[in-house]
């Protein structure tokens, strides 16, 4: 189900005189597909579902129409939980919706906020995604919607809540974050030539040279002609041409910007000389202002690989942490395993969850995240986030403001 931006331009927010937080414009749901588990789906027994195996659903364009209205006057919370009249958790009811309307393929509508530790999140980040909780009906229909193939569909969709959260069910609904593009697993080692930028970003994955290391440690790094790839991961191959990328166009870059500002200077300088009538002076001079100039760009050159190889090992290393922490409650602590994508992979495996091919590294999270939050068993309840392990729908006991 859908998760999206509380509100993509500052603009359509408005706090009164009171503190209160309004949106005028946020979308609530989407008509896409979205995967699940088939122990998250209502009637899953009686339609054949394994409860361990990711299924593809499709949230019907008409069903989300014709369940505008039950949006309307529905709960904003803190916390995905269910609710009704007579147990209706007051300490986490944080806002109201109203003038909901579908706009295809989005269901849209108005926000407002009361509490303010709730407006501050909103407006830190720290919770930036709405999610609609709902009841539906699954059916068995196949099909496919922006290329995304589903095989069930859901109808007769009632609207309960709405709540505030912070991990998506769809990725692409985070700001700044584009959707990582599958790749394939390789069961082959490969050698390869290894690039400049390449060298050096083994050498400091491998430890054999310091985050800090000299300049001229760097430069005997990137020489080394020896340095292949040996054994090569999926996730070494994708750091090496991603940094490869990097440093080819930070080189060319440099090497214009570099060039033109010798070409310019040895032009202005040889006039002058020139004009003097020390002509074979001029000669000796751009000769030598050209080499330094030369030298000048290739230094900045081997800067800006050196940067970019840094950059892309500790982003490496700290979505690897994160994945580490996100399945400690799964499997424990994680060793051998130095990409976030092989680590969530080998948690999921480990629960014994299918159907993983063509999930991406943000859909693993997702998945992991569920599968923590059904260590205790949940209601059958839709939520357009991923299960989260604070979430009364993950079986824990919703926390309660003081």
């Amino acid at each position: 189900m859908t998760d999206t931006i509380i509100a993509l331009d500052r603009s359509v927010r408005r706090i009164d005189a009171d503190g209160h937080l309004f949106v005028e414009r946020c979308i609530l749901s989407a008509a896409v597909v979205s995967p699940y588990y088939g122990r998250e789906i209502p009637g899953a027994e009686a339609l054949g579902l394994n409860p361990d195996q990711i299924y593809q659903l499709y949230r019907d364009a008409d069903a989300l129409r014709a369940a505008a209205d039950t949006m309307n006057g529905k709960p904003i919370l803190d916390i995905h939980q269910p609710v009704n009249a007579e147990d209706h958790p007051r300490e986490i009811t944080v806002g109201s919706v109203s003038n909901a309307r579908f706009e295809a393929p989005n269901l849209v509508g108005e926000l407002s906020v009361w509490d303010g530790d709730a407006i501050k999140a909103i407006q830190d980040g720290s919770k930036r995604c709405v999610s609609a909780g709902y009841a539906y009906d699954a059916v068995p229909e196949t099909g496919e919607i922006d290329g995304q193939p589903y095989t069930l569909k859901m109808v007769n969709i009632r609207f309960n809540h709405l709540a505030l959260v912070e991990n998506p069910r769809v990725p692409t609904a985070i700001i700044g974050d584009g959707a990582l593009s599958p790749k394939k697993e390789q069961s082959m080692a490969v050698r390869v030539p290894m690039s400049a930028v390449a060298k050096v970003a083994a050498a400091l994955k491998s430890g054999r040279l310091a985050l800090d290391a000299s300049e001229e440690d760097v430069k005997k790094c990137m020489d080394d002609d020896d340095t292949e790839a040996e054994d090569e991961t999926p996730e070494e191959k994708e750091a090496r041409e991603k940094a490869a990328a990097e440093k080819k166009a930070a080189d060319e870059a440099a090497e214009a910007e570099a060039k033109k500002k010798a070409e310019d200077e040895a032009e202005e300088e040889r006039k002058r000389k020139e004009a003097a009538g020390g002509r074979k002076a001029n000669e000796e001079l751009e000769g030598e202002e050209k080499e330094k100039k030369r030298l000048e760009a290739q230094d900045a050159a081997i800067k800006l690989a050196v940067d970019a190889a840094i950059k892309a090992e500790r982003n490496r290393n700290g979505e690897a942490e994160e994945a580490k922490r996100l399945v400690a409650p799964l499997v424990g602590e994680v060793h051998g395993l130095d990409s976030a994508d092989a680590i969530l992979r080998y948690a999921l495996k480990d629960c014994g969850v299918m159907g993983l091919d063509g999930v991406n590294t943000a859909g693993l999270k997702a998945l992991v995240s569920a599968q923590v939050g059904a260590l205790a068993p949940a209601p059958v309840m839709a939520t357009d986030s991923a299960p989260d392990k604070d979430s009364v729908l993950s079986g824990v006991k919703a926390p309660r403001k003081m």
